[in-house]
C-alpha cells in the first residue's frame, strides 16, 4: 500500500470543491501545487475523501469493540472521527466484558451480538447524514462496512472470518433496504389535496406529501438510447444549448476549456466540436471554467474560469471579447440580459460587475454585499438580483451604484436566486432550508417555504407566465414543487439516494429534469409527480439542460457529455 502526500491533498482539494468553498479549495490548489504539470488527473468519485474516511472509522469501531475470543463489546457510545472513544458497556457486565444476555454462555459468544452490534452501526451510519461544509453527501455505507469486515477476516482467526461473513451479509442486506425506501413515487397530491398540512402564515409543513413506501422507481423505463460527447480531459461542470438551434451544445469542464458542439451529427468525435481555451494563473496547468452563458439571441456565448478570466465568443467560436477586470478575481456566475446588451459578473469578492456588450468595456461596479456574491439573474432589461454568502437578496439597477431594494430573511447563504418568467416574483435558495418568495412590494417574502431536511443549491420556476409554481433542489436528495398562490408544497419527488444539484423543466413545463452525485438523471411528470424515465451515468451529475425541443444535455463528472432524448426514447 503507496500513500503519497499528492493523493492526499487532491482528495482534500476535491472535498473543499464538492462542498462548495470555491475561494479556499483555489487557494489550497496554489499552495499545494496540485496542477504543477500536465499529468491526467486521477479519475476519483465525488465524495471519495469522505468514503475513505468513513472506511477507516467503521473499520476502527470493529477493531476496538472484539474481545480476544472474537465476541464483540456491546456499546452505546458513538464513535467519532475526533476525539478519544469512551466505551459505554452494559451496567451488569460479566467478567469477559460481555452483559447478562451473555452470561448464561461464558465460553461462547453469541452468534447474533457481532451481527447487531456491526449492523447497528451501518444502520446508525445510514441514518444519518454527513453534512460538511453547508453541503451534505451521502455514500453507501453498506459497501464501507462490507469492506472493513473483508480486512478483519485476513487479520483475524477463524471465529473473526465468520464473523466478517455475517457482517457482509447484513450490510449486503441493509444497503438493499436502503435502495428500496429511497425508490419511490410521489402521489398525485391534486387528487390528495387534503393532506396538505400548512403552517399559519403560508409556510409549508415538512410534513405535508409525506411520500408512500411501497412504490418502486425500478419499475421505470431506463434511458438505454443516449448520444456521448467526448473531448474534455477533465469532469464537464457546465452545459448551456444556443437558443438559436436545438443542436448547438455548449459546454464548460475543469481542464480549462470550453467547448461548442455541432450535435446534428450522428457521431460524436472530437472533431465535432470548437474549442474555447483559457488561460491559467502562472503555475498553474489548468483552470476550471465556472460559467458558461449565451445571450438570448444565441449569437454570443460568455465564458469564465476560476482565475477570473471572463471572453465573449461568437456562436461559431471566434474571440469577441476578453473583458479586463480590475483585479483577478474568481468568478462564479454570468448572465446577459434580455435584449443582450448587458452582461452580469458575479464575483466572489462581493462585488458584481455589469459589461457592455458593445463596447467590451466594465460599465459599472456594484458593492452591496458583505460575502461572495454566489448568483445574480435579470428581471427585464434594466433591473436585476444579486444574492451573497451574507444571507442577503439585493436588487439593482443599470445606472444606479446603490440598492433599489434589499431584502434580509435568511439564516444561512443564499446559493441561488431566479426570477419568475413575468418578472413579478423572485425565488431564493439557501442553505438554511428554506425557499423564499419576494415581491417589489414588500419588504418580507410573500411565501416561506420550508420542507427540505438539507441545504437548498438551486430553484427554477415553472416555465410558464401565467403559473407562479417553482422547483427547489436540496442536498437531502429530494426536489419539491411549490405553488405561490396557494402557499403548498405540490410535490415531493424523491428517488435520488444523494444531494440533487441541478434541475431543469422542459420548454412545456410537462416535465422536470433532476441530476444527483448517485450518476442518476431522473425525468419527472410534473402532472402526477411520478417518475417517468431515469439515466444512469457512469459518475456523479454536475448539471442538466433541457433544450427547446426535446432533448437533455447533461454534464458528468467523467468528463464525458451526454445526450438524452427521454419522450422519444
Amino acid at each position: 500500500m503507496v500513500l503519497k502526500s499528492e493523493d492526499v491533498n487532491y482528495l482534500v482539494y476535491r472535498y473543499l470543491k464538492e462542498s462548495g468553498f470555491m475561494h479556499s479549495s483555489y487557494t489550497f490548489q496554489v499552495e499545494s501545487q496540485i496542477f504543477k504539470n500536465d499529468n491526467e488527473l486521477p479519475s476519483v468519485e465525488p465524495g471519495s475523501l469522505i468514503r475513505v474516511l468513513q472506511k477507516g472509522l467503521q473499520y476502527m469501531d470493529v477493531e476496538t469493540h472484539l474481545n480476544e475470543d472474537g465476541s464483540a463489546r456491546l456499546c452505546s457510545a458513538p464513535f467519532s472521527l475526533v476525539g478519544k472513544h469512551v466505551c459505554s458497556l452494559a451496567t451488569d457486565a460479566t467478567p469477559n466484558g460481555r452483559g447478562k444476555a451473555a452470561a448464561g454462555r461464558p465460553n461462547e459468544a453469541s452468534p447474533s451480538r457481532p451481527q447487531q452490534l456491526l449492523q447497528q452501526r451501518v444502520d446508525d451510519s445510514s441514518a444519518s447524514n454527513m453534512a460538511h461544509g453547508g453541503h451534505t453527501l451521502v455514500h453507501d455505507t453498506g459497501t464501507a462496512a462490507k469492506e472493513g469486515a473483508k480486512r478483519l477476516a485476513k487479520t483475524r482467526d477463524t471465529t473473526i472470518t465468520h464473523l466478517s461473513s455475517a457482517v457482509a451479509a447484513s450490510t449486503i442486506a441493509a444497503a438493499e433496504d436502503d435502495d428500496e425506501s429511497m425508490d419511490v413515487d410521489v402521489p398525485d397530491t391534486e387528487r390528495d389535496g387534503q393532506r396538505h398540512l400548512t403552517e399559519p402564515g403560508g409556510k409549508a409543513s415538512a410534513a405535508s406529501n409525506a411520500t408512500p413506501a411501497g412504490a418502486n422507481v425500478r419499475k421505470t423505463r431506463l434511458i438505454d438510447r443516449v448520444q456521448i460527447l467526448r473531448g474534455h480531459a477533465s469532469p464537464v461542470f457546465l452545459c448551456a444549448w444556443s437558443p438559436a438551434s436545438n443542436n448547438v451544445l455548449a459546454t464548460g469542464a475543469g481542464d480549462g476549456t470550453a467547448r461548442i458542439w455541432d450535435v446534428s451529427r450522428s457521431r460524436s468525435d472530437d472533431e465535432y466540436s470548437v474549442v474555447l481555451k483559457h488561460d491559467a494563473l502562472p503555475g498553474e496547468a489548468r483552470v476550471d471554467v465556472t460559467s458558461i452563458v449565451w445571450n438570448a439571441q444565441g449569437t454570443l456565448l460568455s465564458t469564465a474560469c476560476f482565475s477570473g478570466e471572463m471572453r465573449v465568443w461568437t456562436a461559431a467560436g471566434e474571440l469577441k471579447f476578453t473583458l479586463k477586470q480590475t483585479r483577478q478575481v474568481p468568478i462564479v456566475a454570468m448572465r446577459w440580459n434580455h435584449k443582450g446588451t448587458l452582461l452580469l459578473s458575479a464575483c466572489l469578492d462581493g462585488t458584481i460587475m455589469l459589461w457592455d456588450m458593445q463596447t467590451g468595456q466594465l460599465r459599472q461596479e456594484y458593492k452591496g454585499h458583505k460575502g461572495s456574491v454566489l448568483d445574480v439573474d435579470w428581471q427585464d432589461n434594466s433591473t436585476f438580483a444579486s444574492c451573497s454568502a451574507d444571507k442577503s437578496v439585493i436588487v439593482w439597477r443599470d445606472g444606479s451604484p446603490t440598492p433599489v431594494k434589499t431584502f434580509v430573511g435568511h439564516k444561512s447563504d443564499v446559493n441561488a436566486i431566479k426570477w419568475h418568467p413575468a418578472g413579478k416574483y423572485l425565488a431564493s435558495a439557501s442553505d438554511d432550508g428554506s425557499v423564499k418568495v419576494w415581491s417589489m412590494s414588500s419588504d418580507t417574502p410573500v411565501q416561506d417555504f420550508f420542507g427540505h431536511a438539507q441545504q437548498v443549491y438551486t430553484v427554477k420556476w415553472l416555465p410558464r407566465p401565467d403559473k407562479s409554481i417553482v422547483a427547489s433542489a436540496s442536498f437531502d436528495g429530494t426536489v419539491r414543487v411549490w405553488d405561490v398562490q396557494s402557499g403548498t408544497c405540490l410535490r415531493v419527488l424523491a428517488a435520488h439516494a444523494a444531494a440533487v444539484h441541478c434541475l431543469s423543466f422542459s420548454s412545456d413545463g410537462r416535465y422536470l429534469a433532476s441530476g444527483s452525485f448517485d450518476k442518476n438523471v431522473r425525468i419527472w411528470s410534473i402532472k402526477d409527480g411520478s417518475l417517468f424515465k431515469t439515466f444512469v451515468a457512469e459518475d456523479g451529475i454536475h448539471d442538466v439542460q433541457w433544450a427547446a425541443k426535446g432533448r437533455v444535455a447533461v454534464a458528468i463528472a467523467n468528463t464525458q457529455v451526454a445526450l438524452l432524448d427521454p419522450l422519444n426514447a
